[in-house]
C-alpha cells in the first residue's frame, strides 16, 4: 500500500510563519476543533484554521450543505429535520436563508417542487470506464427548464447509456492524455462557479473527496449546473473522456473542469478544448 502523504500543519493566519504546532482541542457542544500555536517569537498567536463558512458554527460545514441540498431536492423542513437526526428546524431555516446569496437554486426551486417528486430531480447512473468508476449525473428538471434550444444534447444526456458505443473506453484514447497546441488565452475570471467551488472545497477532508463534493453541491444548489461527470467521444480516432461539470448560463454551454492540484493551465485549455 502506497503511504498517504503526511498533513503539515496550517500557516499562522496573522504573520503567515510556516512553524505551528498543535496546541490542544476547543470543544463545543457538536464539534472538536483542533488549536494550533505560531512558534514565531514576536507573534505566538492561538488560531484554529477553520474554513471561513465553518466559524462560529456548532455544526459542521458538510452537514451544514448537506441539509441545503436535501432541502432544494424538494423535501420539506420537517422531512430534512427527521432525516438529519431531528435538526431543530429554525437551524434549518436559518442556514438556508443565510447561503442564499451563495447557493442560487431558491430563485428555481419553488417552481420545480411544484412539478417534480424529491426521487425524480437528480438521475444517476455508475459506468466504469478506464477501469475507473465515474458517477454521471443529471438535472432533470434543469434539462427540462433550459434546453430547449439544445434537444440533441438534452436527448445525449437523457439517453447516454444507450447512445454510448460499446466498448467505446476500452479502445480508446484519453482525451486528457492529447498534446495539441491551446489556442485560446488565459484568463482568469471570479464567478458563481469558483464561488461554489470554493464552498465546497471548506467541507472537504481531503482531495479524494473534493471532486464529488463539488460537482453534488453545484448540480443541486446552483441554477446553472446541469450534469457531471459526463462520458464524452470521438471516433476515427477513438478518443474518450469525462466533462466534470456541464452549465447553461445565458443560453450559452459552458464546460468546467476541476483540477485540485497545481497544474499546467495551458494543458488543460488543451483538454477542454477537445471536449
Amino acid at each position: 500500500m502506497p503511504k498517504q502523504p503526511e498533513k503539515t500543519n496550517p500557516r499562522c493566519p496573522f504573520c503567515k510563519n510556516k512553524t505551528t504546532i498543535k496546541w490542544g482541542l476547543r470543544k463545543n457542544k457538536r464539534r472538536t476543533i483542533q488549536k494550533f500555536k505560531c512558534k514565531n517569537k514576536t507573534c505566538r498567536k492561538y488560531f484554529t484554521n477553520q474554513p471561513n463558512l465553518q466559524k462560529h458554527k456548532t455544526y459542521k460545514l458538510n452537514l451544514i450543505l448537506s441539509t441545503i441540498s436535501n432541502l432544494n431536492l424538494g423535501y420539506s423542513l420537517k422531512q430534512t429535520s427527521n432525516y438529519f437526526r431531528k435538526l431543530p428546524r429554525s437551524t434549518i431555516s436559518y442556514w438556508y436563508n443565510q447561503l442564499k446569496p451563495t447557493l442560487p437554486y431558491h430563485r428555481i426551486r419553488n417552481q420545480i417542487k411544484t412539478n417534480y417528486k424529491p426521487i425524480d430531480i437528480i438521475k444517476k447512473k455508475r459506468f466504469i470506464h478506464h477501469n475507473q468508476p465515474f458517477l454521471y449525473q443529471y438535472h432533470k428538471p434543469k434539462l427540462d427548464l433550459f434546453l430547449n434550444k439544445y434537444k440533441a444534447l438534452k436527448h445525449y444526456l437523457e439517453n447516454i447509456e444507450t447512445l454510448l458505443p460499446k466498448d467505446i473506453f476500452k479502445n480508446s484514447q484519453r482525451i486528457s492524455k492529447q498534446k495539441q497546441k491551446a489556442e485560446k488565452e488565459l484568463k482568469t475570471k471570479q464567478n458563481y462557479a469558483t464561488k461554489l467551488a470554493e464552498t465546497a472545497l471548506q467541507s472537504a477532508k481531503d482531495n479524494r473527496q473534493r471532486h464529488l463534493i463539488i460537482e453534488n453541491l453545484m448540480l443541486r444548489n446552483d441554477t446553472a449546473t446541469i450534469a457531471t461527470e459526463i462520458p464524452i467521444y470521438l471516433t476515427n480516432p477513438n478518443l474518450t473522456g469525462h466533462i466534470d461539470i456541464l452549465q447553461i448560463r445565458y443560453h450559452k454551454i459552458y464546460i468546467l473542469d476541476f483540477k485540485p492540484e497545481k497544474i499546467n493551465k495551458q494543458k488543460s485549455i488543451t483538454q477542454l478544448q477537445l471536449y
